[in-house]
């Protein structure tokens, strides 16, 4: 292949095969994909070996140069000139003799092709035939994917997966050497692949002279390779060919015979196969040689032979194709035949190597049998000779002769002297043995195992017989010892025996356990036996154990065999002390047991004084008075105390017992723990209802504790719902459909209640930390923290209602913005486009080549400046946009995103312009900065007029002028300075800025400007050195002033000490003289004070002057005279100090307070003129100003009428008044304003007649019922504002006027006249007059360019002006009061501390207080004139298109008039229902139940809401339609209000429709008041009559069905018209029965009306009586308790609690229960009538305790009625027994007595047990009998016949039967001293109905049964009786609904469940028409969820479940399938 092609004459599938091993694809981190492996050269020729071949113009070597070789070289020069002519950059070759297509790919010419990675890329030119889409690049790739992928490369394609060479050099150009192929051999070959630079384009060589020169190839035939001829290459095409399918024949036909062998085939088949399939490979590898050389033939003959090596090179994959076929099947037989080769070979040694081995054996086993007897006998003889050592010691050692001395010396010697014959015998022997095993390991392998096993065993005979014979090697010796050592054994042997007697004795006496419990003394008496004798055991194994390592041979054997037989004692004692320690234990759990049952039932009982304790809370009073809660509270908690206290010891008690009994044997174990663990169950039980009796203790306690805290919670809770009720609009999903209106009234309604509701949290949050510094303790924490919880949750909700509200805030303040600055940005839009238009053609223009006019001057310069405001104002707009964007609700952000991209536009849009007119506005701006310059200039000169002016009085002569005009002249000259300075300032500002501008200009422009602007500088600065002189001579005339002004206030302080001591003279006198009124000191305070204030004045003054005085003499010595004056003036003052402090404090009192309130009435007065300025506006809605609006809009078209009619004022003024010259009538103004908007044209000029008439008040402004000439002509006043600087002329044409003045920003202007435009400069102007100057003139209103210079303005703007400036006066004036009050409180607290200072001092501090409030209106005011100025901004722009949207809304009216009738008719019907139903909805309800007609009220409510719907549904009908013809596009803002009321219409159907259900369910809601009324009366009467005529429900109903399957309403109405007399009302009755059920009354239904039933949802108590304060407490009613109503419900209204007479169903306890507590708690719900579901077959039982047989079995999916229950069945423990059946020995545990009582087996008395040894005879007389046998103690035996007593012989027999061996005869019982030999049997039992023997001890959980034991059957105790107890059941009792069975049941969650009358689908499941299913009609399908009402069954049909029910969906009725066969349920009640 040549990346992925193809020229190597092979297919792309198979080649793909042969690269498989070598393809390495990488993956680069980034840019193309890296090269990656492509080949293997190695691959190619283990597949088939063939060798590719040779590139063209590469000769094959060993054929010499011929003209082959000439040709190439002549070919090679060619194709250089061709490469130099196509800009050849580098030539590939090889040197190799490897022909190989992949080095061949790459040889030819290379040109560049682009770069990568920064070096040059080359593309091989040449073609390759056959494949010309292949290319090949020589490429770099740099090391971002690793080194090993770096260097130069051979590709298909730049970073392509497909390379071939590859060359790790980072040159700027491909190396020439280098090159390894395939891309990742291990090193690079020389001369494998050559690249060569062509210097200057020509070619240096040509790729097969590159290499090294060699002759051309032979061809097949044997011809010289040249270029053969076409008709040589035809011929050798066809005879390859042919000799190819010849190859390819026998090659497949070989291959199919090697496919039939197989590895079993003969090997001669195999050897054959394998030759023949090695020759036909050898035959395809010369077959592709040959291929290949016809190949390169070809290719030398030129491109003429292309047709030709394509043809040969589709050979190529056949040849292929084969060597892949055959090499497989090659190796494969060659593998077979080389394995049954080695088979054959294997074999034949083996046969050789057995038969020389059989030879062997047989000689190796005659020489081993002729051995072995020898040895034998010698091994054997050994043994004897020790054998006969130890027989000649053992008499010796048994019993020595201790009276011989001599006698023992001669036995000794012989005994040592045998064992040394012994010990030499058995040396001897062991030699030889083991020379004997060394010669048999030599043997053959049989024979040798034989005989090493022979004599393995001599030798370990020989071992034992040495270890025996050790011990008499010395025996001499050793003898003493073992003497000693026999009498310690005997001894051992003896203590043993006697151990063994105990032990025997022992296990006799325990063996009573075997027949069941042994009791105390028998096990004391065992143990006292056992005890001893274990101990003598484990001492003599202790001595036995200590001397068995030392001991030997007999010695040791007998120590063994002792310890043996001390090891069973031990084992026999161990199992005695079992069987004790187990009897003991039985014993013991029995008390253990009884102990824990009573324990556990004192701690249930500890729980009943619990629930005494809370009765009082039990009653429905939720919070008791304080004396009586604390006495409950404290008794609820002794209570639970003690409970708790036992219940905690009894758990320890169970704990440690369960414990315990892990240590007992594994049976007893088992029980014991079984028994405690349902102790455990039942305290556990007892312990979580004290937990819960705790909690709610806590929770009461903490209720009585925290009912504050709760109470302001829930307050603030409901205020916190309104606020989210207020905030709800907020949360809607299109808020933009909401009304700004309803927005803003939501807004404010939220506000109010989020004030309130944080007013509320803040006292919650003060209360709640009150409260929780009192509460302490963990269960108040977690009480606190409970209401914590509820306060950050409202805190929550009143956060997200905020945030919703702000969300409202911000869509109206978006909205607001948008119309703000949308109307901004139109301007704007207008302004470029007129500008645009006038420097840039528009495109119709450019399309006819039409350039824009040159602007003029003017033009350019109104465009600068409308540019510069544009941009200004387009910058604020996209600030204010953008800020409103980022948090505007979705609804805006498309609108505001809309607008900022409009203000992008424009701003480009002036961007453009300012580019086009750049060199004009430049010329043109620079010329107006030097005018502007030169105006500020000439300012400069003319505020230097004022400088002379103000200094001309310094300039008469006069050195000294007086004091007042000497200060007037000085103030007057630092103003003009000021004015100056700023004049300089604003000039020099002015031009260095404009001078940098004008620096960014052109050159030329900027020169000439610049020049201009330092001449201006020139006489600014030298204007500025004239004002710093004067300046200077002004700073020391103000000096002079200053003293001169000192010496006048010195001279007026002294005045006023004069003054003072004038007043102060009278209180000088005595006081007989004194004039003390209240007139005459406070004239004396007043003065002291004002005398001080002038002092302090004057000594503050002359302080500020002693600046001034220096550097001047006179005025230091006039300074120093003053000052001593004013001293004197001090000391003066202070003689009459001490005569006015005394009047002080009162005059400070005074005053101050009158200062404050005279202050106050001030603020008041100016809040209150405030209020009243606001009222045009805020009052009357602005309008008066909407009106002036209106008669303006008027007054404009006349003035335009009386412009294009050439009339004056006077004339139309005529022609309005109809001919009067005595003015306009109301009459005659309305009838010209109705004629008006025809008469004009002006559709904008209709106005609604209210307001044709407020337009005639407005003009008669006198009042005299006529609108005079001078009334008329005030009607074209307008005034103006100046908005920038314009000139006043005195003509109306520019050119030819005279400027009269310059109007500056905020001039007035007034005019009556109109404007009008300049043709020649397109300036609109207006003759008008400067109200400041009353100057008249023409001035331009609006420029050329649209630049404006005056705005109208309207009456509105100046009222909102002068308002806004009166409103912030008065905030200021309020602000100030904060001061002003401060500074008061400081004067009075400098006062001193008199008693009339401190009262003044509160009385101010009180008064403060108006100042928030002064404060808080006027802001209110201040937000209400601002959102009063909104909405008249709206309704000013709604005034404006008021006449489009009158005619929009007539044809939106047209629209809307078919749906408007629809709603007209629906509102009528609705009405009709209201009118028909409002007299008994109104009624109380009290008043309702004396209301006569109620059925047929509400058959016609029902009736006509029928005609409701119907009129809905049509309305909504026409509704739709009319929405179909709204205008799908750019609807009038009347039809989207039309669109609005559409959708409100349907909002109003959906109202309608919603009242109607809302009357129709007020009807019926009275009707359920009367149906609720009447049903506790009914219910009540026949309830009372079914009691009194003692007849079940079911007697009853039959009774009142008369035989029907229901109850007719007539039947039932006609019954109860008797059984209520009177109180029957025959409507109220109808009904009820219509409610009960429709169209008669079922059993179920009745039995629902009649019997209501009630669930305890939270323990309560049940009383006596119904007065909860004379009530007994009977007992509480649990949670879950079921109670049917007897009585009831009534209401206790002292204490606010309803109550109910009822019965539980739990123990059928008749008492008064409260429904709820005074604090709303529920204690009971009213369920349906319990019914249960059967989950599983169960028996019905008679009893409540389930004695006798069952009524019957309930099915699965049977209904039961609850009757009673449920009850808490607990049951006497039973007894149980292990024993053995005497019948057949079986083993297992019986029942005596059952939970229920029922004895199954009891004592037998028949059997007897032996106590005392006795004999049995075949007689009766004792004197005349045969001994049968002897019985022994404890054997047992029945009684056949008797007891007899025997006078005679004073002894009592009985006739018996042994139970050991049957053996029958007669027994002495009792002898005749009294001795009794046996007794009846404690340990029988007799079985007396059939029961059940079970393998484990608990009758619920016995395992297996082992058998029945049968009526009559003995049964042996071995362990027990047992008492077992049991865990209580809860029982009910219960009605089968089918066949109305009754009985008791077991409630289980397994066996029963709660039903209810609804099921719901859990799987999909069809409705059938019948109960059969088969052949059943489907009504439909019935989906998953769907809820049916059942109304039959469960019914069986087959093996499934049905029942028949009603859909809620459609009220289709049928049968469905509850339960299929397989037990799914598919319906779930």
């Amino acid at each position: 292949l040549i990346g992925g092609g193809g020229v190597r004459g092979v297919s792309c599938e198979a080649e793909a095969r042969l690269d498989a091993g070598r393809m390495q694809p990488r993956f680069p981190a980034g840019g193309a994909r890296p090269p990656a492996a492509w080949q293997n050269a190695a691959a190619q020729r283990q597949v088939g070996g063939v060798r590719p071949m040779g590139g063209a113009g590469i000769a094959k070597p060993g054929v010499g140069a011929g003209a082959a070789a000439a040709a190439a070289a002549a070919s090679a020069q060619k194709e250089a000139a061709a490469a130099a002519a196509s800009g050849v950059a580098f030539t590939v070759s090889t040197q190799s003799s490897r022909d190989e297509i992949g080095i061949q790919t790459l040889v030819g010419d290379y040109k560049e092709a682009g770069t990568n990675h920064g070096k040059k890329v080359y593309q091989k030119l040449q073609k390759i035939a056959g494949h010309e889409d292949i290319k090949v690049f020589l490429y770099y790739w740099d090391q971002r994917d690793g080194a090993d992928f770096s260097g130069w490369w051979f590709g298909d394609q730049v970073g392509g997966s497909q390379v071939w060479a590859r060359c790790v050099s980072h040159g700027p150009a491909p190396p020439r050497n280098g090159w390894r192929i395939p891309w990742d051999s291990p090193k690079a070959e020389p001369g494998l692949l050559l690249v060569e630079p062509r210097a200057g384009g020509a070619a240096s060589a040509t790729p097969a002279a590159a290499g090294k020169p060699t002759p051309p190839a032979m061809a097949p035939g044997g011809a010289a390779g040249g270029a053969a001829s076409a008709a040589d290459l035809k011929q050798r095409i066809q005879a390859t060919t042919e000799k190819l399918d010849a190859l390819e024949a026998a090659v497949r036909e070989s291959i199919a015979t090697a496919k039939t062998l197989t590895a079993t085939s003969e090997a001669e088949v195999l050897e054959e196969a394998q030759k023949d399939l090695a020759k036909h490979n050898t035959d395809l590898q010369e077959a592709q040689k040959v291929l290949m050389s016809d190949i390169a033939a070809a290719r030398r003959a030129g491109p003429s032979q292309t047709a030709s090596v394509a043809e040969l090179t589709k050979l190529s994959p056949r040849l292929r194709t084969l060597q892949t076929q055959l090499q497989p099947e090659l190796n494969r037989v060659k593998g077979f035949y080389n394995r049954v080769a080695a088979t054959a070979a294997a074999a034949k040694k083996l046969a050789e190597q057995q038969a020389a081995s059989q030879a062997t054996e047989e000689k190796d086993t005659k020489d081993f049998q002729e051995q072995l007897p020898a040895m034998q006998e010698l091994v054997t003889s050994s043994e004897d000779s020790v054998e006969g050592v130890i027989a000649l010691a053992a008499p010796l050692i048994a019993e020595p002769p201790e009276d011989s001395p001599e006698l023992l010396q001669q036995a000794t010697e012989e005994v040592e002297s045998a064992a040394k014959d012994a010990q030499e015998k058995l040396t001897e022997a062991r030699k030889t043995v083991n020379a004997k095993l060394q010669q048999a390991r030599k043997y053959a392998p049989q024979t040798r195992k034989a005989a090493m096993d022979e004599y393995s065993g001599m030798v370990q005979k020989l071992t034992a017989a040495q270890k025996k014979l050790a011990p008499y090697r010395e025996f001499k010796k050793d003898f003493s010892q073992r003497v000693a050592a026999r009498k310690q054994l005997v001894a051992l042997s003896d203590k043993l025996s006697a151990a063994e007697l105990e032990v025997e004795k022992a296990s006799m006496m325990s063996s009573a356990a075997e027949h069941g419990q042994m009791s105390e003394e028998e096990i004391s008496a065992a143990e006292k036996v056992v005890q001893p004798a274990k101990a003598a055991i484990e001492n003599s194994l202790r001595t036995i154990t200590q001397k068995l390592p030392t001991a030997d041979g007999a010695m040791k054997d007998e120590l063994t065999q002792m310890k043996e037989k001390a090891m069973g004692f031990k084992k026999t004692v161990d199992g005695v002390f079992m069987t004790l320690k187990k009897q003991r234990d039985s014993l013991s759990t029995r008390e253990m047991l009884q102990n824990a049952a009573t324990k556990v039932d004192a701690a249930e009982d500890s729980l009943k004084a619990c629930q005494e304790a809370e009765m009082p809370f039990l009653k429905g009073i939720e919070v008791l008075p304080g004396e009586e809660s604390a006495k409950a509270l404290t008794d609820s908690e002794a209570a639970a105390s003690k409970s708790e206290a036992i219940i905690n010891q009894t758990k320890s008690f169970l704990r440690l017992k369960i414990m315990e009994a892990k240590n007992y044997v594994k049976e007893l174990s088992a029980s014991v723990t079984e028994e405690l663990t349902a102790h455990q169950t039942r305290l556990e039980a007892t312990a979580k209802k004290l937990a819960a009796f705790k909690k709610e203790t806590t929770e009461r306690k903490m209720s009585a504790l925290l009912a504050e805290v709760v109470d302001a919670v829930q307050g603030m809770e409901k205020k916190v719902a309104v606020v989210t009720e207020a905030a709800a609009v907020f949360a809607s999903d299109d808020l933009s459909s909401v009304k700004p209106e309803a927005l803003k009234e939501a807004m404010e309604k939220t506000a109010t209640a989020e004030k309130e509701a944080a007013t509320a949290m803040l006292d919650v949050r003060k209360v709640f930390a009150a409260k929780q510094r009192e509460a302490k303790g963990p269960d108040a924490a977690a009480h606190m923290a409970k209401l914590q919880g509820r306060i950050n949750t409202a805190q929550g909700d009143l956060q997200k209602a905020k945030k919703a509200a702000s969300t409202g805030e911000k869509l109206i303040h978006g909205k607001e913005v948008l119309v703000d600055e949308d109307k901004k940005l139109k301007d704007v839009e207008e302004e470029v486009a007129k500008a645009l238009k006038k420097v840039k053609p528009d495109e119709e223009m450019a399309a006819l080549g039409i350039e824009a006019a040159k602007p003029s001057d003017e033009d350019i310069e109104a465009i600068a400046t409308m540019s510069t405001d544009a941009q200004k104002t387009l910058k604020a707009s996209s600030r204010i946009v953008e800020a409103n964007l980022a948090g505007a609700p979705p609804v805006l952000k498309a609108a505001l995103a809309k607008l900022s991209e409009r203000c992008k536009a424009a701003t480009a849009s002036i961007n453009e312009i300012l580019t086009l007119t750049k060199d004009q506005r430049e010329r043109v701006t620079s010329a107006a900065h030097v005018r502007e310059g030169k105006a500020k200039v000439a300012e400069v000169d003319a505020a230097f007029e004022k400088v002379n002016e103000a200094e001309l009085p310094f300039l008469k002569g006069l050195e000294v002028l007086p004091l007042t005009e000497a200060t007037s002249a000085t103030k007057a000259s630092e103003e003009a300075v000021s004015v100056v300075e700023a004049a300089i300032s604003t000039a020099r500002t002015f031009i260095a800025g404009r001078n940098l501008a004008v620096k960014q200009f052109g050159t030329e422009i900027a020169k000439a400007a610049m020049e201009e602007f330092a001449q201006l500088t020139e006489r600014i600065n030298s204007s500025a050195s004239k004002l710093a002189h004067f300046k200077k001579e002004t700073e020391t005339r103000k000096k002079t002033a200053l003293m001169q002004e000192a010496g006048e206030k010195m001279t007026a302080t002294e005045a006023e000490v004069a003054k003072l001591t004038e007043v102060a003279e009278p209180f000088a006198k005595a006081d007989a003289e004194k004039d003390e009124s209240e007139e005459a000191t406070d004239k004396l305070v007043a003065q002291m004070k004002a005398t001080q204030e002038a002092i302090d004045e004057t000594r503050k003054f002359l302080s500020e002057r002693t600046k001034t005085a220096a550097g001047s003499p006179a005025h230091e010595e006039t300074l120093k005279a003053l000052r001593k004056r004013l001293a004197d003036a001090q000391a003066s003052t202070q003689k009459h100090k001490k005569v006015t402090a005394a009047y002080e404090a009162k005059y400070l009192a005074k005053k101050v307070v009158a200062d404050v309130e005279k202050k106050l009435a001030e603020v008041e007065a100016d809040v209150q003129k405030t209020t009243e300025a606001a009222a045009p506006l805020l009052v009357e809605g602005g309008e008066r100003f909407l009106v002036a609006a209106s008669a303006r809009r008027v007054a404009q078209a006349w003035r335009e009428h009386m412009k294009a009619k050439s009339l004056t004022h006077e004339a139309l003024f005529s022609e309005v008044a109809g001919g009067a010259s005595d003015g306009i009538s109301k009459e005659a103004f309305l009838a010209c304003m109705a004629k008006l908007p025809e008469a004009l044209g002006r559709e904008d000029l209709e106005f609604e007649p209210a307001r044709i008439e407020a337009m005639f008040g407005f003009a008669d402004a006198d009042g005299d019922g006529k609108i005079s000439k001078d009334e008329f002509k005030a009607l074209f006043t307008q005034q103006f504002n100046c908005v920038k600087e314009v000139t006043l002329t005195d003509g109306f044409e520019v050119g030819k006027s005279k400027t009269l003045g310059k109007l500056s920003g905020g001039e007035v202007l007034e005019t009556m006249h109109g404007e009008a435009t300049d043709e020649e400069t397109g300036l609109t102007r207006i003759e008008c007059t400067v109200v400041s100057t009353g100057q008249t003139g023409f001035v331009t209103i609006r420029g050329n360019q649209g630049t404006g210079y005056l705005e109208l303005v309207s009456p509105f703007a100046i009222f909102m002006t002068e308002l806004n400036k009166t409103v912030e006066i008065t905030l200021k004036t309020v602000a100030t009061m904060t001061t002003f009050f401060g500074s008061k409180v400081n004067e009075l607290n400098q006062g001193g501390t008199d008693q009339l200072l401190t009262k003044a001092k509160a009385d101010v501090i009180k008064l403060k207080s108006k100042v928030s409030l002064f404060s808080s209106e006027v802001q209110k005011l201040k937000a209400k004139i601002a959102a009063a100025k909104k909405d008249y901004s709206k309704k000013e722009a709604q005034e404006k298109i008021a006449h489009v949207l009158r005619k929009e809304r007539r044809e939106a009216d047209a629209l809307l008039a078919p749906a408007v009738a629809k709603m007209a008719a629906l509102e009528a019907a609705v009405a009709s229902l209201d009118e028909a139903t409002k007299t008994m909805v109104s009624l109380s309800k009290e008043e309702v139940e004396s209301f006569a007609t109620p059925a047929a009220v509400s058959e016609n409510a029902d009736r006509l809401a029928q005609v409701v719907a119907t009129a809905a549904d049509e309305a909504k009908k026409t509704i739709t339609a009319q929405q179909a013809e709204l205008p799908k596009e750019s609807p009038s803002t009347a039809m989207v209000d039309a669109k609005r009321d559409l959708l409100k219409m349907i909002g109003k159907v959906e109202l309608a429709k919603k009242k109607a259900k809302g009357i129709v369910d007020g009807v019926r809601g009275k009707c359920r008041q009367l149906i609720d009324a009447a049903s506790g009366q009914v219910a009540g009467k026949l309830r009372q009559e079914m009691l009194s005529k003692n007849l079940s429900i079911e007697s009853f109903f039959c009774e009142l069905a008369k035989g029907d399957e229901k109850i007719s309403h007539a039947n039932l109405t006609k019954h109860l018209e008797s059984l209520l007399g009177e109180a029957f009302k025959a409507e109220h009755i109808t009904l009820l029965c219509g409610h009960i059920e429709a169209g008669g009354i079922g059993r179920r239904r009745f039995q629902s009306f009649l019997q209501q039933y009630f669930k305890v949802v939270k323990g309560i108590a049940i009383t006596d009586v119904f007065e909860i304060g004379d009530a007994k407490t009977l007992r509480k009613a649990d949670a879950d308790e079921v109670l049917e109503m007897i009585e009831g419900p009534k209401s206790d209204e002292k204490v606010g609690i309803s109550r109910i007479r009822a019965k539980s169903l739990t123990d059928g306890l008749v008492g008064w229960i409260s429904l709820k507590g005074n604090q709303g708690t529920p204690f009971l719900k009213e369920v349906e009538k319990p019914f249960y579901s059967c989950r599983a077959e169960i028996p019905l039982d008679r009893e409540y305790k389930g004695e006798g047989p069952p009524v019957r079995s309930l099915k699965a999916e049977e209904l039961v009625e609850l009757i009673e229950g449920p009850k808490r069945l607990t049951y006497e423990p039973g007894v149980r027994v292990k024993g053995k059946a005497v019948l057949d020995g079986a083993l297992g545990w019986f029942t005596a007595k059952d939970k229920t009582g029922t004895v199954f087996a009891e004592a037998d008395n028949k059997y007897f047990a032996c106590t005392s040894a006795v004999a049995i005879t075949d007689n009766r007389d004792i004197r005349d009998c045969k001994v049968l046998r002897k019985l022994t103690v404890g054997e047992l035996f029945t009684v056949v016949e008797g007891p007899f007593d025997e006078p005679d012989a004073g002894i009592t027999r009985i006739k018996g039967k042994c139970l050991k061996d049957e053996e029958e005869g007669w027994i002495t019982i009792k002898g005749n001293a009294g001795t009794k030999y046996a007794e009846p049997s404690t340990k029988h039992f007799c079985v007396l109905q059939e029961v059940p023997l079970t393998k484990l001890f608990p009758s619920a959980s016995s395992g297996e049964e082992v058998r029945k034991l049968a009526k009559g059957e003995a049964m042996q105790v071995l362990e027990g009786p047992r008492d077992e107890t049991y865990a209580p059941e809860i029982r009910i009792k219960v009605k089968a609904v089918s066949d109305g069975a009754v009985g008791w049941l077991t409630l289980t969650k397994d066996n029963a469940r709660e039903w209810t009358p609804h099921y719901k689908c859990r799987a999909k499941a069809p409705m059938h028409r019948t109960l059969a299913v088969e052949g059943a009609e489907v009504v439909r399908e019935i989906a998953v969820g769907e809820t049916l009402e059942h109304l039959e069954g469960p019914m069986e049909d087959g093996q499934v479940f049905r029942i028949k029910a009603r859909a809620e969906k459609d009220d289709e009725v049928g049968f469905v399938t509850i339960r299929d066969a397989q037990g799914k349920r598919l319906f779930e009640s």
